[in-house]
């Protein structure tokens, strides 16, 4: 009759005892240090750690930035803050454009559902037939003299 692994002691595992002992202390320390970490001490300590460190850190960061900036400018290349203010300044044009088209929008509205009584009825219709003066005249310009 052979043992699952698990369940329970096993004389022929020369080791299995102290996988035992091992599981019951890793399980031990499990539960003490999630009863430590989520105690508020803890996350005071973690905090005030955390806020120290981001306040050493604001110089460097400070200076990379700045490194960085001096970089791009000699490689003739966008910073972020350039990038990022083309495109506050694209999407200002393509909102002033979304409402452009919409004023060309109710404008044409506003046209095509004019009444017919305010269009004009007889425009100044055009000479179809040419006079004797325009008969006479050629299509190409001629060059103007001073004289």
């Amino acid at each position: 009759m052979t043992q699952k692994p698990g369940d329970g002691f096993d004389p022929s595992d020369p080791l299995g005892a102290w996988r035992a002992l091992r599981d019951a202390n890793l399980d031990a320390w499990a539960k003490s240090m999630a009863q430590f970490t989520n105690s508020d001490a803890f996350a005071k300590t973690i905090g005030l750690q955390l806020d120290t460190m981001l306040a050493a850190s604001a110089p460097v960061r400070d200076a990379v930035q700045q490194s960085m900036e001096a970089y791009l400018a000699q490689a003739n290349m966008p910073s972020r803050a350039e990038v990022v203010g083309l495109a506050q300044r694209l999407t200002n044009i393509e909102l002033r454009l979304d409402d452009m088209q919409a004023q060309l929008d109710a404008i044409l509205a506003a046209l095509r559902d004019r009444p017919a009584a305010l269009t004009p009825v007889d425009p100044a219709p055009a000479d179809p037939t040419p006079g004797p003066q325009a008969a006479g005249r050629s299509r190409a310009r001629k060059p103007a003299t001073d004289a």
